[in-house]
């Protein structure tokens, strides 16, 4: 495994029990692991991973702190990826949940960076 790899393992380890800081680290989760998608009109969001550890842990989060249901999908090894990927998608709730992480607008639109609340540290 990688630097990068071995990093982002050890910190999906690491417990974070305050309510903002859980909020926080789902919205840079799905800022810079996810994409956007309109399906049947609906938002859909989908965070791609590199470890099964940082897609339970988001999975858990989203439901625990925003009450919104999410499952993985396990993408197989292919062309230059030796490892396993894992996508993270909320369906049913994706626009819901795009506006509490700052991901829409009110309008939705997509913004760009993190929410102000993630930035300055606000709870």
């Amino acid at each position: 495994m990688a630097m990068t790899g071995v990093v982002k393992d050890e910190l999906s380890r690491l417990p974070v029990l305050k309510p903002c800081c859980r909020k926080a680290e789902v919205s840079t989760l799905l800022r810079f692991a996810s994409g956007l998608h309109l399906v049947g009109g609906r938002i859909v969001i989908e965070a791609e991973l590199d470890t099964n550890v940082t897609a339970r842990r988001l999975i858990k989060d989203i439901g625990e702190v925003f009450g919104h249901k999410a499952e993985v999908l396990v993408l197989a090894p292919a062309g230059l990826r030796k490892g396993s990927r894992y996508v993270v998608r909320v369906y049913r709730d994706g626009e819901a949940l795009a506006r509490q992480t700052g991901l829409i607008d009110n309008h939705g639109r997509p913004v760009r960076g993190l929410p102000r609340q993630v930035v300055a540290g606000a709870t």
